[in-house]
C-alpha cells in the first residue's frame, strides 16, 4: 500500500489490469489494488502486452467453439505457459511531490453492458454521480434487473472507498456493497450475465435508446400499486436510516421520488418472463446527471480558480481547521497536505480534517 514497499513488478504501457479495492494510503495517494497477467519468462517472445493475450484468448474461445474436442486443452495450456497472474498495488495517479501529474491508469467502459439483479431486501439507490454525497435520483426495489456500463471507485470512506456501478443510458450510479464495515458490508447488487439485445455494430442507438428509457421512467405518472410501493421504500429507508448515518442506502428523502418506469426491457433474452419490480427515478433528464452547477462561495467565485499547490485541478477540497475551513485546494493536494502534517496554506492553522465538497 505505502511506496516505500517493495516494487515487485512494472506493468507495460497500454495493459489492462482488474482494480480489486481502492483506498488512500499514509501519504494521501489513491492506492489500487490490480491483478494483471504478465507475459512469463518461458512464453513466446513475441508477445509483450496483455492486449496480444486477450486477441490470443478470443481465438482461442472461437476455436473451441467450432471444435472443442480437438483444441480446447492445447489452447488452455498454451496461454497459462505464456502468461503468469500478478497481483499488487498501484497508484491511481502520478504523485504531485513529484513535480508531474496526471492518471497512470484509466477506468474503461465494459465492452458490452452487463445485467445485474437487486439482492438487497431494502433495494439500491441511484445516485447522480460516483460519490455517496452526490443527490438521490431514484431507487431499484429488490428484483430489479439493471444494465451497467461502467465501474468506478468512490473518494470516501479513504480507508475502503466504496465499488459502484454507472446505469446505461446516463441513468445515475449505485453501489456494488453497503457503506458499512465488514461482515456488515452486504452485497447489494450481483451479476447475472450481458445483456443480449445489444448489438455492437448498433452501439450507438443502443445507448441513445437507453437514454430514453430513462426519460420515460422520469416522465411516468405512478399508478396505485406504485404509490404503495414508494410507502414500502420510505418504510425500508426509515428503518435503513435508523441504523447508520454513513450507509448509502440510509437515505430518507424520498418525498421526490415521484417517477416509476418498467425496467423489464432490460432483462436478457434468457430470463424468465417474472415481472420485474419497479425503478423509480426522481429529477433525471438526459445530459443533466452527474453535471452540477457550480455556484460562487461568499463573495467570491471559484468556477474558474484551481489548486493553490498544484495550479492545474479544480478546488475540491476544504481544508478543516477548528470551526473554519478554507476552500484552497484539490482533493489529491489536500490530502497530501494533512499527510505530512503541513499547515492550512491559506492561514497557517494547524490541519484538523479533510472534506470533499461539491457545489450545490
Amino acid at each position: 500500500l505505502e511506496l516505500t514497499s517493495v516494487h515487485t513488478e512494472t506493468i507495460s504501457y497500454g495493459s489492462f489490469v482488474r482494480v480489486t479495492r481502492k483506498t488512500v494510503n499514509s501519504m494521501g495517494l489513491s492506492r489500487l489494488q490490480i491483478e494483471s497477467s504478465l507475459p512469463s519468462a518461458s512464453g513466446s517472445a513475441n508477445v509483450s502486452l496483455p492486449s496480444k493475450h486477450l486477441a490470443s484468448i478470443l481465438r482461442n474461445r472461437n476455436r473451441m467453439k467450432q471444435s472443442p474436442s480437438t483444441s480446447s486443452e492445447p489452447s488452455s495450456r498454451h496461454s497459462e505457459n505464456e502468461f503468469r497472474r500478478i497481483s499488487g498495488w498501484i497508484s491511481e495517479a502520478l504523485n504531485p511531490l513529484s513535480g508531474q501529474r496526471g492518471a497512470i491508469v484509466q477506468s474503461i467502459p465494459f465492452p458490452v453492458p452487463a445485467l445485474y439483479r437487486v439482492t438487497l431486501t431494502d433495494g439500491a439507490v441511484i445516485r447522480s454521480g460516483v460519490e455517496l454525497s452526490s443527490p438521490q435520483i431514484g431507487h431499484a426495489p429488490i428484483g430489479s434487473i439493471l444494465t451497467i456500463v461502467g465501474r468506478a471507485y468512490s473518494e470516501h470512506p479513504a480507508d475502503r472507498c466504496l465499488e459502484r456501478l454507472k446505469l446505461a443510458g446516463m441513468g445515475g450510479w449505485i453501489s456494488v456493497r453497503l457503506n458499512r464495515a465488514p461482515p456488515r458490508d452486504y452485497l447489494v447488487v450481483e451479476m447475472i450475465g450481458i445483456d443480449g439485445t445489444f448489438d455492437p455494430n448498433e452501439a450507438g442507438l443502443y445507448h441513445i435508446e437507453k437514454q430514453r428509457e430513462v426519460i420515460h421512467e422520469c416522465h411516468t405518472a405512478p399508478s396505485d400499486a406504485t404509490t404503495q410501493n414508494m410507502e414500502n421504500l420510505r418504510q425500508s429507508l426509515h428503518r435503513l436510516s435508523t441504523i447508520s448515518s454513513i450507509n448509502d442506502d440510509d437515505e430518507d428523502q424520498c418525498g421526490n421520488l415521484a417517477n416509476s418506469g418498467d425496467f423489464s426491457n432490460n432483462t436478457c433474452s434468457s430470463l424468465t418472463s417474472a415481472a420485474v419490480p419497479t425503478l423509480y427515478r426522481s429529477g433525471v433528464a438526459s445530459g443533466s446527471v452527474g453535471s452540477q452547477s457550480i455556484k460562487g462561495c461568499g463573495s467570491k467565485s471559484q468556477k474558474d480558480e484551481h489548486c493553490l499547490i498544484c495550479l492545474t485541478e479544480s478546488r475540491t477540497a476544504t481544508i478543516v481547521h477548528g470551526e473554519t475551513g478554507h476552500i484552497a485546494c484539490c482533493l489529491t493536494c489536500a490530502r497530501i497536505l494533512k499527510a505530512r502534517g503541513d499547515k492550512c496554506p491559506v492561514c497557517r492553522l494547524p490541519i484538523d480534517s479533510i472534506i470533499q465538497q461539491f457545489w450545490a
